[in-house]
């Protein structure tokens, strides 16, 4: 009930706001501004034309609106249309004034909207008063918004004025006699409720005839209650076939579980049920049963696991035991080089030599070195390769000179050189250049390039590289990628577990033009010194 009451205000709160929006475009549209601002009656009779076609276009938009008044400063009616009205006692007003119920024979049952005219041009501060608009409303608008609203048949709506007077009812009233709200509230036939409108002070009020109201409830609660017990004995017979058809069953399958690990063995539920629990049984037998074949696999397979993991052992120590000591190897390449120099033989000595180095290099301790330290250990590689191909393949190096000193990952150029040698410039018949170069690339970063002109590859392969370095982390990735490759699969891994997304390696080839890996890590120090030793 008090919800339809809010809908009704609501609905004539809209019809408020329309006249607020109505009135500020007729009273603040030029015409009207200039006719209040001056007070010479020539410029006002040359202005009645259109103060005319102003207030009939106005009035068109309401139909319950009757009338048009503007009265000056003083209180004075200078431009009228419509209804001819007694004039009101109060002719300044300051703010927005709705009046309540008037009647006369002539003009039946109307009412008034005072609003304040205001000079536009001033600031609203000074508030620059020029005078009143009367606006004369029907109000038989309100009758027909109120019957749409009635609840019950001989429910009532009614609408009363600041006095009490009936402006407008849900029902045909003839006359306008004072609507006494207290009297009826007394009346214990009927539910009074009323609320007053904030726009007009005016109060809507609603009599609602209890037997009517409690009639309806009466039949709602009638079929509130049939429904729960409908429902209840629904819920009744959906319990009785629960538990005989699903609950009794589950517990027969329960206590089954239960008792299989103490009776086991060979031992299964005998289906009874040809339902949804059946099925869950039957596979449950089923199920035992894998599990008693998976049993004895597993048994006979851990047994030969136990053997294999014995065998490799074995193997291990085995090895262990034929293991060279890298000191050994190195005084030997040593020993090797002084007999070179003893004979004569300066070519021996010299490869000797960087062999020697090169394995105490590979074998010392440190995963972080200098890039000096790295230039240096593929010199050593380079000798030896001049050595063996007899000048055909030259390996060049192009260093920045104020990056020896910066960190790096040891063992990062020899092997992609020694890549680059072995596949790319190896098989080919001319003459082959390895160049590698060591550059700054943007800030904080530095940059490995290592080409070579030799065989190169066709897009397969290298598509084919390329996706087995992205999978580095995969297990087992060492042995996933084949014979090719090896040694650019182990350098991504380490740069990718060593600098993490800081890192990054590139490889473009084209078939008999040569290849070009690149790497750009992170030259940050701190990150060196905490990630190095775990490499």
């Amino acid at each position: 009930m008090t919800k339809i009451l809010l809908q009704v205000e609501e609905t004539m709160e809209s019809f408020y706001k329309d006249m607020d929006g109505i009135s500020y475009s007729l009273l603040y549209s030029p015409t009207i501004q200039s006719y209040l601002g001056t007070n010479e009656i020539l410029s006002r009779i040359l202005m009645n034309q259109d103060i005319a076609a102003q207030f009939s276009s106005t009035l068109a938009l309401k139909e319950n609106m009757r009338g048009i008044r503007i009265y000056d400063t003083e209180g004075e009616l200078v431009a009228s249309v419509g209804k001819a009205i007694e004039p009101p006692v109060n002719r300044q007003v300051s703010d927005i004034e709705y009046s309540g119920i008037f009647s006369d024979k002539m003009n039946g049952s109307y009412y008034t909207i005072a609003i304040p005219v205001y000079n536009l041009q001033n600031n609203y501060l000074l508030r620059d008063y020029r005078g009143m608009c009367l606006f004369i409303m029907d109000v038989s608008n309100f009758s027909s918004m109120l019957k749409k609203s009635k609840i019950t048949p001989h429910s009532k709506l009614v609408l009363v004025d600041q006095n009490d007077k009936v402006i407008a009812s849900s029902e045909n009233e003839s006359d306008l006699a004072d609507f006494n709200a207290d009297a009826l509230r007394e009346d214990k036939r009927y539910i009074i409720q009323n609320i007053t409108l904030s726009y007009t002070g005016w109060k809507m009020i609603s009599v609602i005839p209890k037997n009517e109201l409690l009639q309806e409830l009466d039949i709602i609660k009638r079929l509130n209650v049939a429904t729960y017990l409908i429902i209840f004995l629904i819920f009744c017979l959906f319990l009785l076939i629960f538990y005989g058809r699903i609950l009794k069953p589950i517990k027969a399958l329960m206590d089954f579980i239960r008792t299989y690990t103490k009776s086991g063995g060979q031992s299964r539920f005998n289906v009874v049920y040809h339902n949804e629990i059946g099925v869950l049984a039957d596979n449950l037998n089923k199920m035992l049963d894998e599990i008693d074949k998976l049993s004895n696999d597993v048994q006979i397979a851990q047994k030969q696991m136990y053997e294999a993991e014995i065998v490799k052992k074995q193997m291990e120590i085995s090895a262990y035991r034929n293991q060279i000591n890298p000191h050994f190897l190195y005084n030997t390449l040593e020993c090797i080089r002084a007999m070179a120099f003893y004979y004569k033989a300066a070519d021996i000595a010299d490869i000797s030599a960087s062999l020697s180095n090169m394995f105490r290099y590979s074998v010392k301790g440190d995963n972080v070195v200098s890039i000096q330290d790295e230039i240096v250990h593929l010199k050593e590689y380079a000798t030896i390769v001049d050595f063996r191909f007899r000048g055909k393949i030259q390996i060049v190096v192009q260093a920045d000179e104020t990056l020896q000193s910066e960190k790096t990952l040891k063992m990062l150029l020899q092997p992609i050189v020694e890549n680059a040698v072995f596949h790319g410039l190896e098989k080919k018949i001319e003459p082959g250049t390895v160049t590698v170069q060591i550059s700054k690339a943007g800030k904080n970063q530095i940059r490995f390039a290592i080409m070579d002109n030799g065989c190169g590859m066709d897009e397969q392969q290298l598509t084919e590289l390329q996706e087995c370095l992205n999978e580095y982390e995969a297990p087992g990735f060492m042995t996933n990628i084949g014979d090719k490759g090896i040694g650019l699969a182990n350098i991504y891994r380490r740069i990718k577990l060593f600098y993490g997304d800081q890192a990054e390696m590139k490889i473009d080839s084209q078939l008999n033009l040569g290849t070009t890996v690149s790497i750009t890590f992170s030259a940050d120090k701190q990150l060196l010194e905490m990630g190095g030793p775990n490499v």
